[in-house]
Parts: structure tokens; C-alpha cells; sequence
């Protein structure tokens, strides 16, 4: 059975997103993080994953950390019904997962920490200014592509609209007001976040 190590309010999530969607049965450890005597920083754990981050899986001796290498080695071993059934489809999935993860994550979490997450104090308005200025034209390449497509994987959600969805969650949950400057993006995200599947996730996280 697969081993999921992590929080679930963590990036883990995203891996029991795609266990529910797959239907693949893990046993969850829970490892903590950004806390005092946080588990990841455990030796034990650091053997796992030697960035002491999670989330890490075990899948019967195949040791695994990051995320997005988690969730497509899990869906392409464990048959997930959203996994592209041709090269042509499975390239525009990892061109998806490779941007979401590259050219908004990193300015969606400086945003995000800097304008809600971080307390008052420790807040920088300029980073967060700066995120925000970098993300806008990121995001509106996704709400330019749902202007002229049901979702990131054709006409049926799909592993693409997951990879995406998985990493704008947080986005979602938080409220976070930029969702309001792209529509089509955000109905995309509440649909992605509404299904059966996500909300099965979503209860274990919140």
C-alpha cells in the first residue's frame, strides 16, 4: 500500500486529491513542518526525503518527493482515468503541469504569504507587489486558453486540469481577490474544487 507522508494541509493534499480520484488506497503518516520539533526535520524522515519538506510517498520500496513527480508517477502506474490516452495529450499535460508549477506558483505563494498568510508584522507589500505584477500576464495566458476551450485537456477535465487545479487550490480556498480579474479561470477552479473527488480531499485538509 502507498505511504503518504505529510499534512494534509500541506502540498500533500494534492496527492490525496489524486489517491481519491484514482482510487488508490495510502495509509497517511502524518509528518509536520514549520513548527517547533517539527517531524520533517526528524532524521528518520530526512532519510525519506533529504529536503526535510513533504510531501514523501512510499509505494512498496519506490521512495518519492514532489509533489507533481508524485502525482504523475501514481496516476500513470495506478491507471487513473485521467491520464491522456495519447502522446499528443500527455504533452499538453506536462506542458500545463510545467507552467503552473514554474510560472505561477512561485509568485501565487510570494502573493499569498505576504498579503494573508504571513502575520501583519512580518508582511512586505512590496514583494507582494512586485508577485503580482509578475503573475497577471501568467494568468492571463490560462484565462485566454479557457476563452476558447472547455478545460486544460480538451473538451473533457482532465490529468492537465488536475496538475493545474491541485496548485491553484490554494487560490481558491484563500478567496484570494485576484481570482476576480479572470472569470473564466475562476469558474474553471470552483468546478475543479467541486468535484467529488476534491471535496473527499477537501475534508481531510479542512
Amino acid at each position: 500500500m502507498v505511504k503518504l507522508y505529510g499534512q494534509y494541509r500541506s502540498r500533500a493534499f494534492r496527492v490525496a486529491w489524486l489517491c481519491k480520484e484514482t482510487n488508490i488506497p495510502y495509509e497517511h503518516v502524518n509528518v509536520t513542518i514549520n513548527v517547533e520539533g517539527a517531524t520533517a526535520k526528524e532524521p528518520w524522515y530526512a532519510a525519506l526525503n533529504p529536503n526535510k519538506r513533504v510531501p514523501t510517498i512510499d509505494d512498496e520500496g519506490i521512495v518519492m518527493w514532489e509533489s507533481a513527480a508524485i502525482n504523475l508517477y501514481l496516476a500513470e502506474k495506478y491507471k487513473c482515468p485521467l491520464w491522456p490516452k495519447d502522446p499528443a495529450s500527455k504533452a499538453r499535460m506536462l506542458q500545463w503541469a510545467f507552467y503552473i508549477a514554474n510560472d505561477v506558483e512561485p509568485s501565487m505563494i510570494t502573493m499569498q504569504r505576504h498579503r494573508h498568510l504571513l502575520p501583519p508584522d512580518q508582511r512586505n507589500e512590496k514583494l507582494a507587489a512586485e508577485a503580482e505584477q509578475q503573475v497577471l500576464p501568467k494568468m492571463q495566458v490560462m484565462e485566454d486558453h479557457l476563452a476558447k476551450h472547455r478545460c486544460f485537456s480538451g473538451n473533457e477535465w482532465g490529468m492537465a486540469d488536475f496538475m493545474v487545479a491541485s496548485v491553484a487550490y490554494s487560490m481558491w480556498i484563500n478567496k484570494f481577490p485576484l481570482l476576480e480579474k479572470f472569470p473564466k479561470f475562476k469558474a474553471w477552479l470552483t468546478a475543479s474544487c467541486e468535484r467529488p473527488a476534491a471535496k473527499e480531499a477537501r475534508k481531510l485538509r479542512e
